[in-house]
């Protein structure tokens, strides 16, 4: 059998814990309180021909004075559940200490260039390093924790050129992964003025002079029907430079359905452009 991952023995352990919750709670008869009821206001959308009704949309406005008071009286029952717990400073204690493990990728090899992100102990988010030779010194090409002073700026993904001169990277913040596409000089560590919205989970595929890269990248708002905005992935063509916004035309997707994903790369002798598109999670 296969080692287990650092991540799914953590989750192995927080489910075990959330069962043990569950049964201690569900053996204790002194618990007769019930969670507050949001009051059911139903909106209805029409998705694809297909009409979809929200009860709950009014809870998406975390500003309002209904939603604010229900978060309090969601956090009142749950802190009422959970404070009670038997062994909970003990299972902080330990959680605290299987967080604090930190991690290491496996490195990207580009060119005489090896990069690879590390997370140490209570880091919010993991760093980009990089190494110029297999026994070179590593040294920090990006720190996302330095982007915010709360540290929610998140490194969501990096992809080097072919010879590592540049890597193209995307931050997203609080968790959003909707991400800025940035372009770093690996030598210098200078951040090119080139940048890219809306490049969730991007694909890049540089060519190999290192004066551009095709990538994928989701339409903004008003390009297409409301709601479609996290649909219709792109191909795009970018050289280096030039204004995305205006420069970068799309080259694959139109006239696809919204819902396919293509992918990126381009063959070993930099000639052709390979394209490939899932189609939800069972066909490509």
């Amino acid at each position: 059998m296969p080692a287990m991952s650092g991540g799914f023995r953590l989750f192995l352990i927080l489910s075990s814990l959330s069962l043990l919750a569950a049964a201690l709670l569900a053996g204790d008869d002194s618990n007769s309180s019930s969670p507050p009821q949001a009051e059911i206001k139903p909106v209805a959308d029409i998705f694809h021909g297909t009409r979809v009704v929200d009860n709950y949309r009014w809870l998406e406005n975390g500003n309002s004075p209904e939603t604010k008071k229900w978060v309090e009286q969601e956090m009142a029952y749950t802190r009422g559940m959970l404070d009670r717990l038997a062994g909970r400073d003990a299972i902080h204690k330990r959680l605290t200490e299987l967080l604090s493990i930190g991690s290491v990728t496996p490195p990207v090899i580009a060119g005489r260039h090896y990069f690879y992100t590390r997370r140490e102990g209570m880091q919010n988010q993991p760093i980009l390093y990089v190494r110029d030779s297999l026994d070179g010194k590593d040294r920090v090409l990006l720190d996302a924790n330095q982007l915010a002073a709360d540290g929610t700026i998140a490194l969501d993904w990096f992809q080097p050129s072919e010879n590592g001169k540049y890597v193209a990277y995307g931050t997203s913040p609080s968790g959003s992964e909707m991400s800025t596409l940035h372009i770093i000089e690996t030598k210098t560590g200078t951040a090119l003025p080139d940048t890219v919205e809306r490049t969730r989970a991007a694909s890049i595929a540089w060519k190999l002079d290192n004066s551009g890269f095709y990538y994928t990248r989701y339409p903004k708002k008003g390009d297409v029907p409301d709601g479609q905005e996290m649909y219709n992935r792109h191909v795009f063509y970018h050289s280096l430079g030039d204004d995305p916004g205006q420069d970068d035309q799309p080259i694959f997707g139109e006239g696809r359905d919204p819902e396919d994903w293509p992918s990126v790369h381009l063959s070993n002798d930099g000639r052709w452009l390979l394209i490939s598109v899932s189609e939800g999670w069972t066909k490509s």
